[in-house]
């Protein structure tokens, strides 16, 4: 298998897989975490996909969310407990089924949410600030649309 893609593709592809290999090495995630220091809030890099999880497809249940995301449903609740701990998720009674519950943002986990949006945006701005607002929508719509494909493909 492999064989049948074209050489010129395959040195493409390689090119794909040697910067996401530097987009995860040591100075993005610093950079992240600085992001999200600047925040002032008390969470880690791995909770703020979760509020932005929880924010995109709750209120919902925690057996939902682990499936979503492609995680066991004991490693989601323990994350969805810290966050809760914190004050920045709730759960709430589910109307249709008064065993289970909801879990969706508290007010404090959507302040968070939108100060590290901004911190992220911040550090977005910084490392593209050469590039032209062109450059920056071209970059968002391949980006979007290679997410798409990874997304549809299964």
């Amino acid at each position: 298998m492999g064989t049948d893609i074209p050489q010129d593709r395959r040195q493409a592809l390689a090119g794909i897989e040697e910067a996401f290999a530097a987009l995860t090495a040591s100075a993005v995630p610093g950079r992240m975490r600085r992001s999200i220091a600047a925040t002032g809030g008390p969470i880690d890099p791995s909770g703020f996909p979760m509020l932005r999880w929880i924010e995109a497809w709750g209120p919902l249940r925690l057996t939902d969310l682990a499936e979503r995301v492609g995680l066991d449903a004991s490693t989601v609740s323990r994350r969805v407990r810290d966050l809760e701990d914190k004050g920045l998720v709730s759960r709430t009674v589910d109307a249709d089924d008064q065993r289970a519950r909801l879990i969706e943002l508290a007010p404090e986990g959507r302040r968070l949410l939108a100060r590290g949006r901004e911190a992220h945006r911040r550090l977005l701005e910084e490392a593209l600030a050469g590039w032209s607002t062109e450059d920056v929508h071209v970059l968002g719509d391949l980006l979007r649309r290679f997410t798409a494909a990874l997304t549809s493909t299964g």
